[in-house]
This record gives C-alpha cells, structure tokens and sequence, in this order.
C-alpha cells in the first residue's frame, strides 16, 4: 500500500528515517513528487539544521534507495481539489493520482478527514502509523528505532535515550509505548 509522505516528515531526519526502514521492511511504498522534493530543499534551508547541499544529498540518496517514489503529477486544476490551505493541493492531488492509500503528515488541520474521505483518503501522523505497525511487529519497529537511536548517538556530543530521541522527533505516543 503506498502513502504519500508530506514535506514535514521528510524533513526533519529522525522521522524519515524510521518511515524509511519501515518502507523498506515492506510495511508500505512511499509517494513524493518534485514539488515535495522542493519544499524539502527549501525547509532544509528555512530551519538551517542543514545546508541546502546536505539536502541535496540526502534526496539523492533518498531517491537512489526508492526509485519508484517519484510521481510525475499530472496537471493539476485547483478548481477540481480544495484544502484548507491551498498550497497543499498538490499534496492531495499527488494522494489521488497515485492512488495511495494516506498521507502520513504532522499538519492533520491541513489534511482533514472530512475532506480526504471524499477521495477515499485519510491522514495520520507519523506516531499513528508507526503505532500502528507496531502493533503488529513491534519487534521491528524497536529495532528501527533502536538504529535509529544508535545513528544519532554516534553523530551528536549528547547522547539520548531512546525516549528522549522520540519525543524530540514529535513521536510521544510510540515514546510512550516503546520505552
């Protein structure tokens, strides 16, 4: 099943990481398109917790490990789409003609329910659908995590438990259960 991944949860790295390994584990096929890509050029360069080059390596990267994430959207008529924020139509429309499932975001108010079921779509943040998939294989979400946890300790001067690390990605739920 294939969910689109929002701009927001590409960048930061913590949260792409899991989402990742989870897609590469088989648990799900991730959807971007140029215009996600972009947003996370421009993010990387707003917040300054990289540089835009570093960016630029971790979506070729990211592009090299999941080739067939790229969609080509298709003209979009915005007439045909509303959100509540309209520079977020691509998004849906990038949901709709690659017929995912989802879109996993940390912007639900710009993703309502109430709208994306008319698509047959929904959204949910990351620590909803990474509970999910823990519920199922929670060993392997705990091994994901627990590399992702390893990365970072290598990386940064302090070091974090694996708590700490999940509540800093925004991740309170899985923070809860998993430690």
């Amino acid at each position: 099943m294939m969910y689109v991944l929002d701009t927001c949860v590409l960048f930061p790295t913590v949260v792409r990481n899991i989402l990742l390994k989870l897609a590469l584990s088989g648990e799900f096929q991730p959807v971007w398109s140029q215009n996600i890509i972009e947003e996370w050029i421009w993010s990387s360069k707003k917040n300054g917790m990289i540089s835009t080059e570093s960016a630029k390596v971790e979506i070729m990267q990211t592009k090299l490990i999941f080739p067939n994430s790229l969609w080509n959207l298709e003209e979009i008529n915005n007439i045909d789409y509303w959100l509540p924020d309209l520079d977020d139509i691509h998004v849906l429309a990038l949901a709709i003609q690659s017929k995912s499932k989802g879109i996993i975001t940390f912007n639900k108010k710009d993703f309502p329910n109430s709208i994306l079921g008319k698509y047959d779509l929904f959204s949910v943040t990351p620590d909803q659908f990474i509970l999910e998939i823990f519920k199922v294989d929670s060993n392997l979400v705990f091994k994901i995590c627990n590399s992702e946890l390893d990365d970072i300790n290598k990386t940064f001067e302090k070091k974090f438990t694996l708590k700490s690390l999940l509540k800093k990605a925004h991740l309170p739920k899985l923070a809860k259960v998993i430690s």
